[in-house]
Order: structure tokens, then C-alpha cells, then sequence
């Protein structure tokens, strides 16, 4: 195992974790069930704290893989610049997970700080899911705008494979 195969291990975590959060949140906060909301806001720190790990794999997972044929610089940039949008957001709404948990027995406190979870846990997700479909992108060549053209080894150029040459 590299670091390439336990960034894609980790990366799933977060992406699917904190949306099924989300759900046992606004569960909680429309239901009223604090026992929800308590599961809802740990999970989201437990998750923040998750995504450090994810981003700092994603350097050295680099390493691994940016020589390899069809692997374009273009695609890395794009993801890496996406996923320092989705560490901020999701490290965000952890700390105000735990600021919520706190706050979760004065319902004139907790429930504003429950909708600004539920918001930027939201946008979190948003971000999480774009920054993904770009890491998908760089070895998933049936994912790119272009249907999959060949990507050159050398610099990060990419041609349509010449139809009339077959």
C-alpha cells in the first residue's frame, strides 16, 4: 500500500460521512431530538479532524502517481487548489460542531448555531463532492470533458487520438 491507495481509502470518509451527518442534524434540529443533535455535531468533529489526514496524504500521494501515463499536472492543480476549499469549510463546521455541542441544552443559543452547521457543513459537502469528481478526473480519464482523449506523459498536454490513422 502507497500513499495514493490510502488517500483514496481516507478521501471517502469525509464525502460520504458528513452528509449522512447532516441528515441525523436536521433530523434532530426539526424533530427536536437532542440525542440527534449531540450524534450529529460529534460526528462532524470526528470528521474535521478526519480531513486533515485526507489532505495530507494528497501530497505525497502525488508523488506516486504524477509520472504515470495519462496522469496530467492540469488535473492534480485543479483538485489540490479544490481540496484546501473543502479542509477550510469542513475544519469550519467542525469547530462550530463543537461550539454547537455546547450550547445544545440553551435551545436560544443552540439552535442558531444547529442552522449554521447545517449551513456550513453544507457548503462543506458542496465543495467536498467538486474536489472529489476533480480527483476522480486525474485517473479516470471517462470522467473529463473531453470523453477521455489521450493525455501525453511528458507535459500536461492533451490531444485527440488521430481517427484516421486506424
Amino acid at each position: 500500500m502507497n500513499f495514493a491507495h490510502v488517500h483514496l481509502i481516507m478521501n471517502h470518509i469525509p464525502v460520504v460521512g458528513i452528509p449522512v451527518a447532516l441528515v441525523f442534524l436536521a433530523y434532530g434540529i426539526f424533530v427536536g431530538n437532542l440525542s440527534a443533535r449531540r450524534f450529529a455535531l460529534l460526528v462532524l468533529i470526528g470528521l474535521a479532524a478526519m480531513v486533515l489526514p485526507v489532505y495530507f496524504t494528497g501530497e505525497p500521494a502525488e508523488e506516486v502517481i504524477e509520472h504515470l501515463p495519462g496522469v496530467a499536472e492540469s488535473f492534480i492543480e485543479s483538485h489540490e487548489d479544490a481540496a484546501k476549499v473543502s479542509l477550510v469549510l469542513t475544519l469550519v463546521s467542525g469547530a462550530l460542531a463543537a461550539v454547537a455541542l455546547v450550547f445544545q441544552k440553551d435551545d436560544k443559543k443552540g439552535r442558531p448555531m444547529n442552522f449554521a452547521v447545517l449551513g456550513v457543513a453544507g457548503l462543506a459537502v458542496i465543495s467536498l463532492a467538486y474536489t472529489a469528481n476533480l480527483g476522480g478526473k486525474i485517473r479516470h480519464t471517462e470522467l473529463r470533458a473531453d470523453g477521455g482523449a489521450q493525455v501525453e506523459s511528458g507535459p500536461s498536454e492533451i490531444k485527440k487520438e488521430d481517427k484516421d490513422n486506424d
